[in-house]
């Protein structure tokens, strides 16, 4: 499958999406897209193979003309919405994580969907994914530290 990155994506995630093997992702920054409106974007894109694209433009959906052009292109929409939270490193983080984590199975989903498919990927929770130990602390559970 053909994704298109829209601009909104961090370019970072585009090395990690590419280690999904049998399928090519493409950001607009390297296409040189940048700045296209949404409606010839969507053409654009279906014009030149692409299947699907990845945005963190979810108003796409809620405008009516964009909704219909986005529909008559025959891509499917793959969208997270990062909210007021996401800011700075972490925010970025998160954002890709989330997306990083979720493609493999978003992929498999519109590999075999019969039609066009509207994706909406979870935010991961803000917060903090670990624990940190002082392991001189801790005889107990590092018992060979010292």
């Amino acid at each position: 499958m053909q994704v298109l990155v829209d601009e909104g994506m961090p370019v970072q995630l585009i090395e990690p999406l590419r280690r999904n093997r049998g399928h090519s992702f493409d950001h607009i920054d390297e296409l040189r897209w940048k700045g296209r409106l949404d409606q010839p974007l969507f053409r654009e894109a279906s014009s030149r193979g692409y299947e699907a694209i990845l945005t963190l433009d979810v108003n796409q959906l809620s405008d009516a003309e964009e909704c219909r052009a986005l529909r008559r292109s025959r891509l499917h929409h793959v969208s997270i919405q990062q909210g007021r939270s996401v800011r700075g490193l972490k925010g970025l983080a998160r954002v890709m994580a989330s997306v990083i984590a979720a493609m493999p199975y978003v992929l498999e989903d519109l590999e075999y969907a019969p039609g066009q498919r509207i994706v909406e990927l979870s935010l991961l929770s803000a917060g903090r994914r670990h624990q940190t130990f002082d392991p001189r602390e801790e005889p107990t559970r590092y018992p060979y530290w010292r």
